[in-house]
């Protein structure tokens, strides 16, 4: 019996092996390709670049104020969204605390830093993840908000998640607003992509690989 468990357990440790040396070279490749362009633009879905004024416009927070993810979301919110009357925008992001002093109010001090006004904004600081933010989101604009048009601002690899869960939970009407970040115009010198290139590339790589678990994650929970 006990050799039977140390045999099984070593199976497991071997296949545990081979699964993190094809995932370590399949990073390595990343490196220096980047990701698929087809599952890159499957995640980001081009194709729901708004195209009607939204109703609504949910800004999902990355990682607190200040940080790059957030930062951008906000920004891409209020360049689009500032001009616009009667549109609500929703910030969300858990909050630590008071929501007034935590990273969610930051959120929306943003906003009206960049010119949208407060009387505009509501705050969702309850839900932990996209699912959660989602259902809140719901709940706060009522029943009358799955028929108007809603924009999702979020950054690229996440927006196939986040709309899914929006439809999931019965709005006919989304659509999506990539804050994208912009790379450098200037030249970086010799030797750019092994500088900066193989290491953003790995970057992105990382990103995709973590969507897609949680694209699968979501899937199993019934969320998307």
């Amino acid at each position: 019996m006990n050799d039977k468990i140390y045999k099984c357990a070593g199976l497991a440790d071997r296949i545990l092996a081979f699964i993190a040396i094809v995932v370590f070279l399949l990073q390595i490749l990343l490196a220096v390709t980047g990701p698929p362009q087809g599952i890159v633009d499957w995640l980001e879905m081009p194709e729901l670049a708004p195209r009607e004024t939204p109703r609504n416009i949910v800004v999902l927070g990355g990682g607190g104020i200040p940080s790059g993810s957030s930062l951008l979301r906000t920004y891409y919110a209020a360049q689009y969204g500032k001009n616009l009357t009667g549109t609500i925008f929703v910030v969300a992001l858990p909050a630590d605390g008071n929501p007034e002093t935590s990273s969610v109010g930051r959120m929306r001090d943003e906003l009206v830093f960049r010119g949208v006004s407060v009387s505009a904004i509501r705050m969702e600081y309850h839900g932990l993840n996209t699912h959660e933010q989602a259902v809140n989101v719901q709940h706060l604009l009522g029943p009358e908000a799955l028929k108007q048009p809603i924009l999702i601002v979020t950054s690229g690899y996440h927006m196939r998640r986040a709309v899914l869960c929006f439809r999931k939970l019965g709005f006919t009407k989304v659509e999506g607003l990539l804050a994208s970040e912009i790379g450098a115009e200037a030249g970086i010198g010799p030797w750019g992509w092994l500088r900066y290139g193989a290491w953003a590339n790995l970057e992105r790589g990382i990103r995709v690989s973590r969507e897609l678990a949680a694209l699968a994650a979501y899937k199993f929970e019934g969320w998307i």
